[in-house]
């Protein structure tokens, strides 16, 4: 399959046992709600990853899925946007998101290539850093889309063994449009287990996904969205699946 986005990071190991080694570039800069929030994700899918048809350990992709299905379930109006591309050859780069619901990524980047870039897909030239896609985007405003005006954090996560791409990062600078909005983290970052048993449970040090979701509910995110005190009452919370 073509990666037409290009990033490095995979977030897979192979089938044997990983590492927890802290992996990132400069202090993580993100408020303890959204580290805490994320670490839930983090810790999730270390522990339990979604697996391969070749057997590998889809850490990465299994918190994108997780992150993902949120979105969806609070209308894409969540917060934390994962694997949003970005238009490189705009200034500041552009967000790249479905033409009828502004706060949802695009589903499908070559058919956007293909209409919107000059050339279409014959003349987009892979590989260069034209299109990019931060692992995370959080936003301020989750009711308008993550432009730079809007970005509070952009978040590239790394499992062991992968490595920091500087390139990458200078890029998620340009994205985010200050180099302090900008933070790597990994397990290492969270203090995950590898004990499955001790992820999975309540006690463990970052709450469960599940319940932050409830939590983003029961604190009112439609009136966060939408600036009313109260917010709607909350619907029926389904478990993303890992």
């Amino acid at each position: 399959m073509t990666d037409y986005a290009q990033e490095s990071g995979t977030g897979s190991t192979g089938p044997g046992a990983g590492t927890t080694n802290t992996v990132r570039l400069r202090p993580n800069a993100l408020d303890p709600k959204d580290r805490q929030f994320l670490c839930s994700a983090i810790c999730k899918c270390n522990a339990t990853p979604s697996i391969g048809i070749s057997g590998q350990r889809l850490k990465q992709q299994c918190v994108s899925g997780r992150l993902r299905a949120m979105d969806s379930v609070v209308d894409h109006q969540s917060p934390y946007k994962p694997e949003v591309n970005y238009d490189m050859t705009q200034d500041p780069p552009t967000p790249i998101m479905d033409s009828a619901v502004i706060t949802k990524a695009h589903d499908w980047l070559p058919g956007w290539i293909q209409k919107y870039w000059p050339g279409g897909l014959s003349g987009y030239t892979p590989g260069v850093g034209n299109i990019r896609r931060p692992d995370v985007v959080i936003v301020n405003d989750p009711s308008l889309p993550p432009t730079q005006d809007n970005l509070k954090n952009v978040v590239e996560l790394k499992f062991p063994p992968d490595a920091i791409d500087l390139k990458q990062q200078a890029a998620y600078e340009e994205i985010a449009g200050d180099p302090s909005k900008v933070a790597t983290m990994g397990p290492g970052d969270c203090g995950c287990s590898d004990d499955k048993s001790q992820e999975d449970s309540e006690t463990s040090s970052a709450p469960s996904f599940a319940s932050q979701i409830g939590k983003l509910f029961s604190q009112g995110l439609n009136g966060y969205v939408h600036g009313t005190p109260g917010g709607m009452p909350p619907p029926p919370v389904p478990l993303p699946v890992p």
